[in-house]
């Protein structure tokens, strides 16, 4: 299980880590990379989200489920979209 939050953001008043929208959609990559290279089922789960734009919120989980339905395709050997 990811749990894919959207804290970390550099928006976010939780957002410590400060990681900017590329930067979250890197970490997606990375975890979804790894699961695959090591054979092991995913599952997504969105999270978070505490920016004063809800804009950026919606952007972030876009871009992770957008990763992870790229991942799966993959997975399944479909051509990417």
């Amino acid at each position: 299980m990811y749990l894919a939050g959207a804290d970390p953001f550099q928006g976010d008043r939780l957002g410590y880590l400060a990681l900017s929208k590329p930067g979250l959609a890197e970490r997606d990559r990375q975890v979804f990379d790894a699961c695959r290279r090591h054979g092991l089922p995913l599952a997504v789960c969105m999270a978070g989200g505490y920016a004063p734009d809800v804009g950026d919120i919606v952007d972030i989980h876009e871009a992770t489920v957008r990763q992870a339905a790229a991942h799966w395709r993959r997975a399944a050997g479909s051509p990417a979209v």
